[in-house]
């Protein structure tokens, strides 16, 4: 059974999670997606600026010799800034969606090696019969603290911190209250949490319930500091937002974009229509690369391009409830036949 964690307000969620879609052969089917897309803001944008290149082209008349060399040299000067602002677009699109990446490799890598560490720890325990009951206690607490900690690092790496997001847990019943009111009151649970599980296996190893030797149980400590590691690496991308600076020039650079494409567009088009068609598709285009970049910079949230940590966290419970299970804790059972099996024959399997 699980449950929502709730270590604050609740807030209904935005989005159901990412978007997972297939482009197919050639890909025109991606052109018709809603969620998702950058395209109705940016053509928010368009629209207007479009509007406002066919009006001042329709209110003006022929212009001058002079007027015209005017123009040619604002149109140069227009193409030097375009050129400018579409590289620090670019710029910034690119480093949006590096740290989308690394946000996302870094929660699997986290995943990767806290698995490792649980998966180990579930092993080492002891096969005596008699203390069958002290295993399964043991391990099923491991089970449910596990589950919480990764909860309380995906809730650490979001936007809004621990307060607005929850996240699906294996069932805590069993576990003591007094503990579990002491997590809450925690500013740091992530840390309590693997404090907990470190000195529960340091004290099931001297009542016996591991008896593996030391120096092979660290290795499970040592995936537990590596994932830990990993968490705050993934933090940094949550608490270092693309710098102020850099980001209040490009929105001021576009504006100032915005506002000079229709009025040169209608002097260097003198045509109603063309000046139109190419402030929509300029304008459109700069805006989707901006909008794009605003989207993947942050990539913790619960918008439709951000990462599918609800699945994360379920798939988690899934895998750790995936070892309790009694065909895992036993190996199968091999009868060798050296006539057959020394010919390494190949068969085919599909799952």
């Amino acid at each position: 059974q699980t449950f929502l964690l709730k270590l604050g307000n609740e807030r209904p969620s935005r989005s159901a999670g990412m978007i997972f879609y297939e482009s197919g052969k050639w890909g025109f089917s991606l052109a018709y997606g809603y969620n998702g897309s950058s395209f109705p803001r940016a053509i928010t944008m368009a629209i207007p600026n479009a509007i406002l290149a066919y009006l001042i082209t329709h209110g003006h008349g022929e212009f001058s010799d002079a007027s015209q060399a005017y123009a040619k040299a604002c149109r140069d000067i227009m193409g030097y800034f375009s050129s400018v602002l579409f590289f620090v677009l670019y710029q910034r699109a690119r480093i949006a969606y590096n740290r989308w990446w690394e946000g996302g490799t870094l929660l699997q890598q986290v995943r990767g090696e806290w698995f490792n560490a649980y998966s180990s720890l579930i092993a080492f325990v002891s096969a005596d019969p008699k203390r069958a009951e002290e295993v399964a206690s043991f391990q099923h607490l491991l089970a449910r603290l596990m589950s919480l900690m990764f909860c309380t690092a995906l809730q650490q790496v979001s936007p809004d911190g621990d307060a607005d997001r929850v996240f699906e847990i294996i069932d805590t019943r069993g576990v003591d209250s007094l503990s579990m009111d002491f997590l809450k009151s925690s500013s740091d649970k992530i840390e309590v949490i693997l404090q907990w599980v470190q000195r529960s296996t340091i004290m099931n190893m001297h009542s016996g319930v591991i008896p593996t030797p030391p120096p092979v149980v660290s290795r499970a400590f040592q995936e537990l500091s590596r994932g830990i590691v990993n968490v705050q690496n993934a933090r940094k991308i949550k608490d270092f937002p693309y710098p102020f600076p850099m980001g209040q020039v490009i929105i001021v650079m576009m504006i100032i974009h915005w506002a000079c494409c229709p009025i040169l567009a209608s002097i260097m088009l003198n045509s109603k229509l063309w000046a139109a068609l190419t402030c929509f598709t300029v304008t459109w285009f700069m805006w989707c690369i901006h909008f794009i970049a605003l989207d993947l910079e942050s990539p913790y949230g619960v918008y439709d391009n951000d990462l599918p940590m609800n699945q994360m966290q379920m798939d988690w419970n899934k895998s750790l409830a995936n070892l309790l299970k009694a065909g895992c804790s036993e190996p199968p059972t091999f009868t060798f036949d050296p006539e057959k099996h020394r010919k390494f024959e190949l068969t085919m399997w599909s799952g």
